[in-house]
C-alpha cells in the first residue's frame, strides 16, 4: 500500500471516529422529557349530612333522603353523603320515616371554578309524632282542649255533620288527633308559629266552621302584630295563607280563628328575612401538601380538614330583646325561647351556640399527582350572614315594636388545588387532576 492510500484510510478513520463522539455527546445532552402537566378539573359540589332523633338526640337510621331523582337512607349513625354533584345552583332535600314528621332542607351552592371542590355539611333533626286522641261525637258537639307549650282548644258545634276525604258521610263517634307539632319544613323560608297543629283523621271536611282559640305566649301588654291562619299544602310540601282572619281578644288574651277541614294547620306571625352576604374564613388544611416521590402516579380520595360548624346569634337575644324595649321577665324569656324555635328549622332543628364550633372532616376528592409533583391544596369557608325582624304591637300605646334578629352560620367550604413540580415551581396556573 502506497503512502497515499494509507494517508486516505487514516483520515477516513479519524472522520467516522468524530463522528461517533457527536452522536454520543448529541444523546448525553439530550433532555429528560417532564412528566405530563396536568389539566384543569371542573368543580365538584358535595352534601354531606347526619340525621338526628330530636327526642333523644341520638343518630336516625332508615331516613330516606330524596335529592330530585337521587335517593339515598342513613347509615347507622345518621349519615349521608351526596358526592362528586356537577352542578352549582340551590338542591332541596327531603326526609322521611315512618312514625316522625318529614322535614325538607334547601341549600345553595355558588358556581365554582376549576380545581375546586366545595362541600356543604348539615346536621338535621328529626321529630316523632306525638299522640294524642279525644272521641268526640260531631253530632252532640264538643272541646278539645289541646296542651302544649302554648295551650289551645278546638270545639266542634252540636248538630255538625262530617264527610271524609272521599266525599262520605262519618257517623257517630271519631277518635279526633289535636297535638301541637313543629313547623315541619326545615330549612325553608316559613312564618313561625304562635302554634302549630296537626288534627286528625286528615282529610275530615266538617258542616259548621270549627273555633280554634289560641293563648297568647306573652303576657296581655304585648301582642305579635301581623298574625294570619296557614294551611300545610302536603302536596306542594308548601304553608299556604288562609282567608280566615286571625282576631285577637285584650280582654282574654287569646287568638281567636276557626277551620273547617282536618290537616296541619299554623296561627302563625309574619317575619322577614334577608340575606347580608357572607365573609370567608381560612381553613386549616390539615393534609395541605401531598408529595409523590413514587415512580407511578398517586391518587387522592380525600383531604383533612378543620372547618366551623353550627350558626350563632350576633347579639345574645335577652340582650336584643331587652334593647327593643320589652320588659318583664317572662316576656324576654317566652321571646327568646319562641325566636330560637322559629330560627332552628332553617339550621336543621339544631340549637345555636355561643360561637362557631371547629370540627375535623374529611373532605371527598378525586385527584391524581403525578409523580416527582406534589398537591398543595388550601381552602376558605363562607360565613354566612341573615337578618331576622319580627314586629310586636303595645297592646295599650298600640306602638309597633320592631325586633331584628342577625344570625352567622357556617357555611360551605371551597378546597383550591395546585399542582407543583419539586423543582420547576407551578404549572399552568393550578392546574391538576386526571384527564
Amino acid at each position: 500500500m502506497n503512502a497515499r492510500k494509507k494517508l486516505t484510510m487514516l483520515i477516513r478513520t479519524m472522520l467516522l471516529a468524530t463522528l461517533i463522539v457527536s452522536f454520543a455527546g448529541v444523546t448525553s445532552c439530550e433532555k429528560k422529557d417532564s412528566p405530563p402537566v396536568p389539566q384543569p378539573l371542573p368543580a365538584k359540589y358535595t352534601i354531606k349530612g347526619v340525621v338526628l332523633n330530636q327526642q333523644t338526640n341520638l343518630p336516625l337510621s332508615g331516613v330516606v333522603v330524596s335529592m330530585g331523582v337521587l335517593t339515598q337512607t342513613t347509615n347507622a349513625t345518621g349519615a349521608f353523603e351526596f358526592k362528586d354533584l356537577t352542578t352549582a345552583g340551590k338542591y332541596t332535600l327531603s326526609f322521611t320515616k315512618t312514625d316522625f314528621f318529614s322535614s325538607t332542607y334547601s341549600l345553595e351552592f355558588q358556581a365554582a371554578a376549576p380545581n375546586h371542590t366545595i362541600t356543604f355539611n348539615i346536621s338535621v333533626t328529626m321529630v316523632p309524632f306525638v299522640p294524642g286522641v279525644t272521641p268526640i261525637t260531631p253530632a252532640n258537639g264538643g272541646t278539645i282542649n289541646i296542651t302544649g307549650t302554648v295551650p289551645a282548644s278546638l270545639t266542634i258545634p252540636a248538630g255538625t255533620t262530617v264527610t271524609d276525604k272521599n266525599g262520605q258521610t262519618v257517623t257517630g263517634s271519631i277518635n279526633i288527633t289535636a297535638v301541637t307539632t313543629p313547623n315541619i319544613i326545615a330549612g325553608q323560608v316559613n312564618n313561625p308559629g304562635v302554634a302549630v297543629f296537626r288534627f286528625e283523621p286528615s282529610g275530615l271536611q266538617f258542616s259548621n266552621p270549627l273555633p280554634l282559640v289560641v293563648d297568647n305566649p306573652l303576657t296581655s301588654l304585648y301582642r305579635f302584630t301581623n298574625v294570619q291562619l296557614e294551611y300545610f299544602n302536603e302536596t306542594l310540601n308548601v304553608w299556604e295563607v288562609k282567608g280566615q282572619p286571625v282576631s285577637f281578644s285584650s280582654t282574654t288574651n287569646k287568638y281567636g280563628t276557626s277551620i273547617n277541614h282536618f290537616s296541619f294547620y299554623k296561627v302563625a306571625f309574619v317575619i322577614t328575612r334577608s340575606y347580608l352576604g357572607a365573609t370567608e374564613e381560612v381553613v386549616n388544611v390539615i393534609d395541605n401538601v401531598i408529595e409523590n416521590r413514587s415512580v407511578t402516579p398517586k391518587v387522592v380520595t380525600s383531604i383533612a380538614i378543620q372547618r366551623k360548624n353550627g350558626y350563632i346569634f350576633s347579639t345574645p337575644l335577652n340582650t336584643l330583646i331587652a334593647n327593643a324595649g320589652i320588659t318583664g321577665t317572662e316576656n324576654i324569656n317566652k321571646l327568646k325561647a319562641m325566636i330560637e324555635d322559629f330560627i332552628k328549622p332553617y339550621y336543621g332543628n339544631n340549637a345555636a351556640l355561643s360561637q362557631l364550633a371547629v370540627v375535623s372532616d374529611n373532605i371527598s376528592v378525586n385527584r391524581t399527582i403525578q409523580t416527582d409533583y406534589k398537591l398543595v391544596t388550601t381552602g376558605k369557608q363562607a360565613v354566612d350572614r341573615n337578618r331576622f325582624t319580627i314586629n310586636l304591637t303595645n297592646t295599650a300605646s298600640l306602638a309597633n315594636i320592631p325586633i331584628v334578629i342577625e344570625v352567622h352560620s357556617a357555611g360551605a367550604v371551597s378546597l383550591f388545588f395546585e399542582d407543583m413540580h419539586y423543582t420547576h415551581g407551578t404549572h399552568g396556573g393550578g392546574g391538576g387532576g386526571t384527564n
